[in-house]
């Protein structure tokens, strides 16, 4: 039976949002529109990891070969509401009506059956469905950058063209390579996670451009590859800042949704941060909201019944543990990242060390755990998993 004609809207399109739009297009809901804030979509300067666990979902999408040469567009225009950024969700009471219609700022209004909660750790809709704890800082900002090849010494060049972490007291700096060679895409991420108070923090937002200068004062006695990257960035960057984002993080909650009262197949639910924001320390958020994705969209296609409130339990049930883990483990594995005495971690802190940390993490398979755990309660005959 499912819910897979239901009207389903998806508030936020950031990584959550679109990777439950995949999974919903894929899984064969029929009804889906998603509605973002942004006018347009846009890199914002974030290196994204995508692990084995998540890559697993997107193999599954048959998005394994265009992935492995360079993103690109996989849901219809059609699908896609941009400037749209919620200011309230009507509960209808009225005969005949929507379950729920959503307002937006621009005064425009959709209707929707389910609502899902994609946009965030400041999600407007886990305000709107009262839970307005505030979030936490974390200890951290961290810079974001790209550097080129071209503009570092070709020594240094080919040494970020692997994962390298520079560590100091309370501080690292995480390269990434990203792109290829192939498609001229490639360069270095730059992450640098750094200790900070927020008493000079100026911006209204907990994103924002920071000058260059500002990195170079934490870093400026490290090594002289460090002192590479910061030249690098000044090459790249014509006014001289990089992206510098405050980390923040909320406490898990115990309840990811609400039904409509008086209906047992309406309702809204969280996905993604809006849930369970997690520390970027071990890459997983995004993998998180790929997983939670392909598992809700499976739920809502195949549920058996039209027990929506059955449904959404059940898929936090088979996320919760999970998502709670992988949110208290980010934040440990932050602290051994910055430790106060880098060099008397490196027992804990070193590739062997931190592979077997993440094993339980990679080893993963969300789509086996639904075909498992749902055995009784889905019905996969039409199923493309």
């Amino acid at each position: 039976m499912g819910f897979e004609n239901k009207r389903v809207v998806i508030v936020g399109g950031g990584l959550g949002g679109m990777a439950f739009l995949n999974a919903a297009l894929y899984a064969g809901l029929k009804n889906v529109q998603l509605y973002e804030q942004a006018p347009q979509f846009a890199e914002v300067g974030a290196g994204v990891n995508i692990t084995s666990n998540a890559n697993r979902v997107l193999d599954a999408f048959g998005l394994q070969e265009s992935m492995t040469r360079k993103s690109s567009q996989r849901v219809p225009q059609s699908s896609l509401n941009l400037g749209k950024h919620l200011a309230s969700i009507d509960r209808n009471t009225s005969e005949g009506s929507a379950p729920y219609t959503l307002h937006f700022e621009d005064g425009t209004t959709a209707e929707a059956d389910i609502v899902i909660g994609c946009d965030g750790i400041k999600s407007n809709v886990r305000r709107d469905m009262g839970l307005g704890d505030s979030p936490n800082y974390s200890g951290q900002v961290v810079y974001r950058g790209f550097v080129d090849y071209k503009d570092l010494p070709e020594e240094t060049a080919q040494l970020l063209r692997k994962t390298v972490n520079f560590r100091g007291p309370k501080r690292h700096v995480l390269i990434l390579p990203i792109g290829n060679q192939e498609t001229k895409t490639d360069r270095a991420a730059i992450i640098g996670f750094m200790s900070e108070s927020l008493d000079s923090w100026d911006s209204e937002s907990w994103m924002s451009r920071s000058d260059i200068d500002s990195l170079q004062e934490h870093v400026r006695d490290w090594c002289p590859q460090v002192q590479d990257i910061i030249a690098g960035l000044r090459k790249s960057s014509p006014d001289q800042k990089m992206l510098k984002q405050a980390l923040y993080v909320r406490d898990p909650i115990d309840k990811w949704y609400e039904m409509k009262e008086g209906q047992k197949d309406a309702g809204i639910i969280l996905l993604g941060d809006s849930a369970h924001s997690t520390l970027p320390h071990q890459g997983q958020g995004t993998c998180m909201a790929i997983e939670s994705g392909i598992a809700l969209a499976t739920v809502l296609r195949h549920w058996k019944n039209d027990d929506l409130q059955g449904a959404f339990q059940f898929y936090q049930d088979l996320r919760k543990p999970r998502t709670d883990r992988v949110t208290q483990t980010s934040y440990e594995a932050g602290k051994l990242g910055s430790s106060e005495s880098p060099d008397e971690m490196n027992d804990k802190f070193n590739p062997t060390a931190l592979g077997e940390r993440m094993k339980w993490i990679m080893e993963y398979n969300v789509l086996e755990d639904l075909k498992i755990k749902g055995a009784e309660l889905l019905d996969f005959h039409d199923s493309r998993l």
